[in-house]
């Protein structure tokens, strides 16, 4: 019913998707800002109780710099292009609860089988491309979502895909639409355009004194130096450790350690055999094997015997060969070979291949075994493992000290725990110091979470005591004490004078530069000469009689400032001061806007059109069913 009044009630899909392209812009200009941000700094709207803070945004922001790097600083280098994309992207959160809000009043919803099946595509439930329960519990867990919430957020995703599908599917584009765009898109125009640079006035820009401590003094939030500790701290770590105790390793020692682990530096030898088992329910089984052994030795194929008469069908069908096992007997430290032990042994002690043992009687039956093939195992020299051991044997003997110094640190921390110079000598280790850092300037060992977390705490601050131990890993500990402390407070003016001064330079220069570019543009428009004017600057204009819009032969920002200018009347050309996204201005003369013939349009064109005009339509009726909604959804900026 709701897209039935949307597409009554719509005169035209185009002009409407046009109306919701100037809306976006004019929220991405900034002019509803005002209202978006004020307030609580940390809340920039609340949809039906669902609040959408600030914090959200700029996650958002922060996963696409992280995601298209050194483009997205191209994409936005000013401080105003960035707060446009913010309120873009705020609107559109707002918009998405909007139409979730919407939806749950609508009284749209998701039957039961329809969430099982959502629930079973979910992406981040997949494992190798299927449906994982475990994988879907451990999403749970790890995101702190109730079964109940999940069934929630899938009847709002599955509502939102069918009305967003509906929109898709009604989406349309008439001749004339086409039309339309194609001679918006396919339009030439003749400019002319000089570029003003912001850096060509920043040379003649001065400052005063009274005008850097004005600006200092009216943004003192800027300039705000976060409190600051210098620590001095006893470290013990296992790894460091480690490498000392390296030295103290023998040649005896990494020889002897070889030889009582040699086991595990070695490969087990491998065997593999064929065997005609024949079992106790087989009559005289015991002479039968008998027979056929004597057969075996008189030039039998051991293979064809084994497939005709072998109670063990399975290998019998290929000759009697079993898988390869460890040629290895059955002990405490080994599963050996995994047969009965009366055949283990006797097959183990077939030497040359081919062998074949004498008649062996297990709990199975009686066996005739063949030597089919040994693989000998290996045994890694002692150079190939020699560092390996080293580590190891290190590594016991830094564990060793470490538990040991640990214990002497806990037990003499209440005694010499005034005095960390003392207190370290205990223990033999070193009294070392990080120097002044604050929670972001944290580097090494200052910037360890659980160090961090302390070091700030006014169990630090203000005590001169060593801290108790605050453990970094499990074999990685440290105590600290305050060397020095600097609370929060506005940096000096002569710290950030130069920023001060860059800031004002190029703010004077802007208006500089705008106030040349409207110079230029007057004495235009009165009929004067501007070529002395321009030729001060040692600016040139740009020409370009047929400039399209992806024109490659011109700065991006100034085809994008000549194509936001409307066509001039009759023969008089169009002229106006714009400026451009990184704060220059340009001065455009629009000569004229050139049309292309319509008739001209080839198929392949007019088609990819054909798809542009109807996503406009779905855009335009998608615009329509937010503002639909926000007639019933309760939202507060």
């Amino acid at each position: 019913m709701m897209l039935e009044k949307i597409q009554q009630s719509m005169q035209s899909p185009i002009m409407k998707a046009l109306m919701f392209i100037i809306i976006v812009f004019f929220i991405g200009a900034g002019y509803f800002g005002a209202n978006m941000f004020g307030g609580d700094p940390e809340q920039i709207a609340e949809v039906e109780g669902v609040s959408i803070s600030g914090q959200t945004v700029q996650r958002r922001i922060d996963n696409m710099r992280q995601r298209d790097g050194a483009e997205f600083e191209k994409r936005y280098p000013t401080d105003a292009s960035r707060e446009q994309l913010r309120a873009s992207i705020a609107q559109q959160l707002i918009n998405q609860e909007v139409v979730n809000a919407g939806i749950a009043k609508a009284g749209m919803t998701a039957s039961e089988q329809q969430v099982k099946q959502w629930i079973r595509t979910f992406e981040p439930f997949q494992l190798g491309g299927e449906y994982s329960s475990g994988q879907a519990r451990e999403f749970l867990r790890a995101n702190g979502w109730s079964e109940e919430y999940l069934n929630e957020y899938a009847q709002e995703r599955i509502a939102a895909e069918q009305l967003q599908s509906g929109l898709n599917s009604s989406g349309f584009a008439l001749d004339y639409e086409v039309e339309t765009l194609y001679r918006l898109q396919e339009q030439t125009r003749d400019v002319r355009v000089l570029r003003v640079p912001v850096s060509s006035f920043s040379d003649d820009v001065s400052l005063d004194d009274s005008e850097i401590q004005s600006y200092y003094d009216k943004n003192k939030s800027r300039f705000m130096q976060p409190e600051q500790i210098d620590l001095k701290y006893v470290r013990l770590s296992a790894d460091e450790l480690i490498e000392a105790k390296k030295a103290e390793v023998t040649e005896e020692d990494i020889q002897a350690y070889y030889e009582q682990q040699k086991s595990s530096y070695s490969e087990t030898g491998e065997i593999q055999v064929a065997h005609i088992l024949i079992d106790n329910s087989v009559d005289g089984a015991e002479a039968k094997a008998e027979e056929l052994l004597q057969q075996i030795k008189e030039g039998a194929d051991f293979g064809a015997l084994a497939k005709e008469h072998s109670s063990d069908t399975f290998s019998g069908e290929n000759g009697g060969q079993l898988d390869w096992v460890d040629a290895v007997e059955q002990s405490d430290s080994s599963a050996g070979t995994g047969w009965a032990p009366e055949f283990e042994k006797a097959a183990l002690a077939l030497e040359n291949q081919g062998d074949v043992t004498e008649v062996v009687e297990t709990d199975f039956g009686f066996h005739i075994i063949k030597l089919l093939e040994r693989r000998e195992g290996e045994t890694t020299p002692l150079a190939d493992v020699r560092d390996e051991i080293v580590t190891k044997l290190a590594t016991d003997l830094a564990d060793e000290e470490f538990y040991s110094k640990e214990s002497k640190l806990d037990e003499v921390l209440f005694e010499y725990g005034d005095d960390i110079e003392e207190f370290a000598q205990q223990a033999g280790l070193d009294v070392q110091e990080t120097g002044m850092f604050s929670r972001e300037s944290a580097t090494g060992v200052a910037a360890e979470p659980a160090l961090l977390e302390k070091a700030f705490s006014a169990q630090v601050i203000d005590s001169q005591q060593v801290s108790d131990k605050i453990v970094l890993s499990g074999k990685d500990i440290v105590y600290v004490t305050a060397q020095n402390y600097k609370a929060e407070s506005v940096k000096p003016l002569e710290d950030v004078k130069p920023q001060i001064v860059a800031t004002l330079t190029k703010e004077k220069a802007a208006k500089d530069a705008e106030a040349f570019a409207n110079k230029v543009l007057e004495a235009m428009e009165s009929g004067e000469s501007v070529d002395d004017l321009i030729a001060e600057q040692e600016l040139d204009w740009q020409e370009n009689s047929a400039l399209k819009r992806r024109d490659s032969g011109m700065d991006f920002a100034l085809v994008s400032a000549a194509y936001q200018m409307s066509a001039p009347n009759g023969d008089e050309a169009a002229r106006s001061v714009k400026p451009l996204f990184n704060g220059d201005y340009a001065v455009i003369e629009l000569k004229a806007v050139n049309y292309p013939d319509v008739a001209s349009m080839d198929e392949a064109t007019k088609a990819q059109l054909q798809q542009t005009a109807k996503s406009l339509s779905v855009q335009a009726e998608t615009s329509g069913v937010i503002e639909d909604f926000r007639n019933t959804v309760e939202v507060t900026q």
